[in-house]
């Protein structure tokens, strides 16, 4: 008897099944055992959450970040497998072990899918180009998400089942596919929530109208006799729905139960994947083209399935890739609606890409056997077509292997940290009773959380942040402030400003940039740990108390929480061994999934293969022509004047030295150790410090023929400089000569040697910090600091308009005064300042900030000013009924050289100010103080920073604003708050002044920060 046609496709199927689920041991596999998932995005939060698991099973609340957060907002099954796993291998290995298996399960439930749709062979195609697609390839190893791909597995799993119930009412179908959605509940609700929409519910319509298309009907009744088998079908896809959302609602009841009572209320988080792919390429890049680079070409194919029964699926796989392209076509956010700023839109894109593999599977088996093998060997000849095939199997693959290795050559994350030594410092000498900030860590800031006991403010789990210094502002993470520009810089100049509020005591810097930031705000270097990360500190912060406040949860929400997400997969899996006698495969479909082979005797007429040829040649050549063409513009774009000043100054930004010296033409000798010692030290707050927001070309000027040797050329460009300190902006006057290998920036040596006699000894002031205490009434002597007495001048409470976001103007409170140190040692002060409405109640308080020389020496004052702008309420002066001030401090031996002088020249709205560097070493970044008195009382203070570093001997003019802000008023006199011990009211000598026009006078002060002063 002749063997059964379908017993060999579906044999073939399988085989290409195990196929597939050893590509995926192979290739993924390799690269999760290497650990290739600590460079991605996710991966090192799904293991910080395992970490708590495996510490706290029955524990939902996480203290370590945020303050504290429930982990009820998260399901929470790819975290219990981790946890699980850890027990065994450890946290790192835990995660590639369950994330192994998830694409393991995902080759199955991708098999199980296709084969209600398409042959059991193509089927198997389908589950080998889900081994090497880009997609999975990137959602794994760049993006590092278990929740997503481990969820998807448990889905493509429950839909086969789902659909054997609803054909033929199989009520162990219906238990089996219910435990499985169950599972993918467990394992993320939102592929639950969509995947119903672009998954379960497009399959089951398929079978739901199996019955008008494909049946016998009676002759002369129409489609009208398939109504009494389809509405059985159609209210057994109801009951289904029904229990899925059942599940969704029962399974994860404590996350749902906590979204209601604490709903998320933040500022949109920008995302790339929401951005316009034309305007922001990077993003398309990323968000697009990676995804759907192994499998775009069969979007065609896929589309001609529109006119076939498998339209439901089609119809689903164009809405996904509609919403995967984000903000490139209005259509994704008039759907998505308000949900359209909180979604990323990436998870449409991968979706998209798995939905598409069955017809990818469908288009290799038509290649095989089908019309479309046929069409392309008249095309391509069978030569032509073996050839193709095999370029796209290698493309395929080394596609899959590029993008794998993606974060090696393209960084998203730093490089990695060695955490041990800081793990070592937070748990020694109890210094993981106070909290700790990273800076510059990416998400290996989720690794150092994992591994040690001590919390931090920050986080990276966004929905579980309810801070409102976080959730005010689009900032993702203040470890990342600088890359949410402005807003989070505000964000962590927040936390900064007021530590103590936080117990925010250490921060731990990767990023030199913040270093300005936390100096000026009154932080001071400890030194640099054994891994190269610099350990900030802020002295006079209080220690956690010994039991933090938490939240309580219902018993029964915590043994939900702890059971029913684990629960969920071990039934499922049991429900295949208890439920479903027959051996587990696919029931088959009750669709014709034969691909028939061309007629007998098919030929394409020739003169549409030429057609088709002439037409394909010329799309390649255009396309060559195009890719060409851009080469050419990318490599020839330098050759222009402005082009070179804008590749120059982007090199610099981006640390590329090298490349930039290259477009140098250097005059005198300049060799390149001298040209980078000369932008080292003339750069300051420039170099190490400032990120380029902009570059612009004001005007070029050409002498002689600009595509002559020797030509020459004037370039005037515009810097813009983002800071943590703000933005400032450079003009710069560039002199060019044509050369024989183009345009370079003519540069000699900006440094002359120094003579001797400048380089002398200077005496310096070292303080001895002798053992003296303040001692409160009912304090023990040994359980407080060594303080410094202080004293407050006059302080006032004014309002002022400052421009707001919107391009307009809001009014703002302020203190202004002044701050002496009266004692003999020196001080590290906070000044503090709280506002109270007619109850009494407090509405606002705040310390000073960057406005204000922190570390005083013995006698000196400094002025500040202390802003209100909380964002936990809006503060009016029609709010404000009284106001309080305090300083404290603590002796101090840290930060105080002043080796900086200045002299000034008043004008009518400006001084003008020489700054010189009086000291015998490099001061980086200098800090100039103006206060303007009125009468004897400080009005108000502005200050600047040098935005160039000075040499010993070397000075620097910099005007300095001397008029009040708009719309300047008066409130009240400030009285000192009866919280300090320390500060006393008592006459002090007047700070010398200087008069302005009128009867204004004003008074500089000058500090510094050094690099890499300890």
């Amino acid at each position: 008897m002749a063997p059964d046609p379908s017993t060999s496709i579906a044999r073939d199927g399988l085989r290409l099944l195990a196929v597939a689920l050893c590509m995926v041991l192979l290739l993924h596999g390799t690269l999760l055992f290497n650990q290739s998932f600590v460079r991605t995005y996710d991966a090192l939060i799904h293991i910080f959450f395992g970490a708590h698991y495996a510490a706290n099973w029955f524990d939902p609340w996480e203290p370590r970040w945020y303050t504290g957060f429930w982990l009820v907002s998260y399901p929470p099954l790819a975290h219990y497998l981790i946890a699980l796993a850890s027990k065994f291998v450890g946290l790192k290995l835990g995660f590639a072990v369950v994330q192994l298996g998830a694409l393991l399960l995902l080759t199955v439930g991708v098999y199980r899918f296709s084969s209600l749709i398409v042959p059991a062979r193509a089927a198997g195609y389908a589950c080998v180009a889900l081994a090497l697609s880009s997609s999975i390839t990137e959602t794994v190893h760049v993006f590092g998400q278990l929740p997503t791909t481990l969820s998807l597995a448990f889905l493509l799993n429950a839909i086969p089942f789902g659909w054997v119930w609803v054909r033929d009412s199989n009520k162990r179908a219906l238990i089996i596919a219910v435990l499985w959605m169950a599972a993918t509940t467990a394992a993320h609700h939102v592929t639950t929530l969509f995947g119903s929409v672009f998954f379960t519910a497009p399959a089951l319509l398929v079978v739901v109208l199996a019955t008008v298309r494909w049946r016998e009907l009676p002759p002369g009744r129409g489609r009208l006799a398939a109504l009494p088998i389809i509405l059985p079908r159609a209210g057994r896809a109801v009951l289904f729905a029904v229990l899925t959302i059942m599940m969704l609602v029962i399974v994860v009841l404590p996350y749902w139960l906590w979204s209601r009572a604490d709903p998320i209320e933040q500022v949109p988080i920008p995302h790339a994947s929401r951005d316009n792919f034309l305007q922001n390429q990077a993003a398309g890049l990323v968000f697009w083209l990676i995804p759907w680079a192994s499998t775009v070409l069969f979007l065609p194919f896929a589309w001609a399935q529109m006119r076939s029964w498998r339209w439901p699926i089609v119809a689903s796989l164009s809405l996904l890739f509609v919403l995967g392209t984000g903000g490139t076509t209005p259509v994704p956010r008039a759907l998505l609606r308000g949900a359209f700023d909180i979604l990323t839109l990436d998870r449409f894109t991968f979706w998209a890409t798995i939905l598409i593999l069955p017809f990818v599977g469908l288009a290799v088996e038509s290649v095989r056997v089908g019309v479309l093998g046929a069409w392309l060997r008249a095309v391509l000849t069978r030569h032509g077509l073996n050839v193709s095939l095999a370029l796209l199997l290698v493309f395929s693959t080394v596609g899959a292997i590029s993008v794998s290795t993606l974060t090696r050559y393209r960084k998203f994350q730093p490089e990695p940290i060695d955490i041990a030594p800081i793990v070592n410092f937070l748990e020694k000498d109890l210094h993981w009773r106070y909290r700790y900030l990273t800076l510059g860590f990416g998400d290996q800031m989720a690794w150092l959380s994992a591994n040690t006991r001590a919390s931090t403010p920050d986080g990276n789990y966004h929905s579980a942040r309810r801070l409102p210094e976080l959730t005010a502002t689009p900032i993702e993470r203040l470890e990342g402030a600088k890359f949410s520009g402005t807003a989070g810089l505000e964000s962590l100049r927040r936390f900064l400003t007021v530590p103590e509020k936080y117990n925010l005591k250490y921060v731990f810097s990767n990023d030199a940039f913040y270093d300005p930031l936390l100096y000026f705000s009154g932080w001071h270097r400890l030194g640099t740990l054994e891994n190269g990360i610099a350990l900030w500190e802020r002295e006079d912060i209080p220690p956690l108390p010994e039991r933090l406040p938490r939240p309580e949860l219902p018993p029964y929400q915590v043994a939900m929480w702890g059971v029913l997400p684990v629960a969920a997969p071990v039934l499922a899996l049991l429900s295949l061994l208890l439920l479903w006698k027959r051996p587990v495969r696919l029931p088959e479909s009750d669709v014709n999934l034969t691909v028939l082979p061309p007629p007998a005797g098919w030929t394409l007429p020739p003169g549409r293969v030429k057609t088709i040829r002439l037409a394909g040649g010329a799309f390649l050549v255009v396309l060559a022509v195009g890719v060409g063409m851009s080469t050419w513009r990318t490599l020839h774009a330098a050759q222009t004047p402005d082009r070179v000043v804008m590749s120059y100054w982007d090199n610099i930004d981006f640390r590329r030295f090298a490349a930039a010296y290259t477009l140098i033409d250097p005059l005198e000798k300049l060799s390149e150790e001298r040209w980078l010692l000369d932008l080292s030290v003339q750069g300051g707050l420039r170099t190490g410090y400032a990120k380029l927001s902009d570059i612009e070309i004001d005007r070029v000027r050409y002498q002689g023929k600009s595509g002559v040797v020797g030509a020459r050329a004037t370039v005037q460009v515009r810097l813009r400089w983002f800071t943590a300190l703000g933005e400032f902006t450079d003009v710069l006057r560039h002199d060019l000569r044509r050369t024989p290998r183009g345009w370079r920036i003519q540069a000699r040596p900006l440094l002359q040697a120094r003579p001797p006699g400048r380089f002398m000894v200077q005496p310096q002031v070292a303080y001895a910090i002798p053992a003296r205490r303040l001692q409160g009434v009912g304090v023990k002597a040994g359980s407080v600091l060594d303080r410094p007495r202080l004293s407050l001048g006059p302080v006032r409470l004014v309002s002022y308009l400052r421009p707001s976001p919107d391009g307009g103007a809001e009014r703002e409170l302020a203190m202004v005064g002044t701050l002496t140190n009266v004692d003999a040692r020196p001080a590290d002060t906070t000044i503090t300042g709280l506002l109270r409405d007619a109850g009494g109640r407090e509405i606002a308080r705040n310390n000073a900030e960057t406005a204000v020389i922190h570390k005083l020496l013995p006698g000196e004052t400094t002025p500040f000013v202390i802003r209100f702008d909380a964002v936990e309420s809006v503060v009016t002066e029609r709010l404000v009924a009284s106001a309080a001030v305090d300083a404290k401090g603590v002796v101090s031996s840290r930060d105080l050289s002043r080796t900086l002088g200045v002299w000034t020249e008043p004008g009518l709205r400006m001084v003008a100010s020489t700054v010189v560097n009086l000291g015998t070493s490099e001061s980086t970044i200098g800090h100039l103080l103006l206060g303007l008195y009125q009468g004897q009382d400080l009005a108000w203070v502005n200050h600047t920073f040098l935005p160039r570093s000075l040499a010993p001997g070397d000075q620097q003019r910099m005007p300095l604003r001397a008029d009040l802000p708009p719309g300047y008023r008066v409130l009240m006199a400030v009285k000192r708050s009866v919280e300090g011990l320390q500060v006393q009211t008592r006459a002090l000598q007047p700070t010398e002044t200087f008069a302005l026009a009128g009867d204004r006078r004003y008074a500089v002060w000058v500090h510094d920060f050094k690099r890499g002063e300890e």
